[in-house]
């Protein structure tokens, strides 16, 4: 049975992005994995010389920093939920010919990823979560202002670049040795399960998003996208998602620069010599990760606290990886 049609443009973005991250995950996993979607042309990554990390880790790495800003934008979340809810029959939505996809998604929650192992697990490689996560979990506390390094040292790759193509000496310096920190933090951070862990993740959003995009679910909410249909979900199980655009749009960027480390990583031990130019296509998606990073900051400073609580005003950056 083919997936439904993806008509609208926020269904579409989503579509694209998971395609590009199932694309990572079957290089990663390699020998003879196949997925669905196969329309990504192929991202090769060599091995870095200087991290514990090798090609396939890297690989489902940048698979599953989309699939940790995916988490708080609610897709899995919410078809979770409308399951649970499907299950004691109390949705009250006639769901038609979506409710065989919510049976099999409630019939198998046992054995897929968790929403705790989930948030655990990016915790552990992100610095990030969406959800709590048990206090002797690890965090990568380090990730975030290593991401932020490089993607800067990006954004900042034409100052005083006098027209040369590859900016100033200093600007690639720079850009190496923050591309040299983010890789050996990934490898630090990455651990032998990472690239199982992509492949369970990134089949979970498959499934979640042929619900949620399923033509039925539209018309149960009138929705225009599948982001109308998660907003229906939680306001019939009265919960909330954030809004879904900036953690698309930080996923997508960040998913990019960290493959985009593939393409440099034999020459990041190396001195001497520009790895990127300034109208390479990963100084766009540090400038996206940025912005968007901005954004979510701003809007998670802006939420109310709970109740009885009192929150200092902060820098949009406070809440980086929120």
């Amino acid at each position: 049975m083919g997936s439904p049609v993806i008509a609208p443009i926020a269904d579409a973005i989503v579509a694209s992005a998971l395609a590009a991250s199932e694309r990572l995950v079957a290089r990663a996993t390699a020998h003879g994995l196949a997925f669905a979607l196969d329309q990504l042309g192929d991202i090769d990554i060599p091995e870095p010389e200087m991290a514990r990390i090798d090609k396939a880790q890297l690989r489902a790495l940048a698979t599953l920093y989309l699939a940790a800003d995916l988490e708080p934008a609610g897709i899995i979340p919410a078809v979770e939920t409308l399951a649970g809810l499907a299950a004691t029959g109390a949705t009250g939505l006639d769901l038609g010919a979506a409710e065989p996809l919510l049976a099999a998604w409630w019939r198998d929650r046992q054995d897929r990823v968790s929403a705790a192992e989930r948030n655990a697990f990016f915790s552990r490689l992100f610095g990030t979560s969406a959800g709590p996560v048990a206090a002797d979990a690890g965090r990568n506390a380090d990730f975030e202002d290593r991401m932020l390094g490089l993607c800067e040292g990006l954004y900042k790759l034409d100052e005083m670049s006098s027209g040369d193509p590859y900016g100033g000496t200093a600007q690639q310096a720079r850009v190496r040795a923050a591309a040299r920190g983010l890789v050996e933090n990934l490898g630090q951070a990455g651990g032998g399960i990472t690239a199982f862990m992509a492949t369970e993740v990134i089949d979970t959003l498959k499934q979640a998003f042929a619900i949620v995009g399923h033509p039925d679910m539209r018309r149960n909410f009138a929705a225009r996208d599948i982001w109308d249909v998660v907003g229906g979900i939680g306001r019939i199980a009265r919960q909330r998602f954030r809004p879904a655009g900036p953690y698309i749009r930080r996923g997508k960027a960040g998913m990019t620069v960290i493959a985009w480390l593939a393409d440099v990583s034999d020459n990041l031990g190396r001195i001497g010599g520009p790895i990127v130019t300034i109208g390479h296509p990963v100084v766009g998606s540090a400038i996206d990760w940025i912005e968007a990073t901005l954004d979510i900051g701003e809007a998670v400073a802006a939420e109310p606290a709970p109740r009885g609580e009192r929150t200092a005003t902060a820098s949009p950056w406070s809440a980086l990886g929120s």
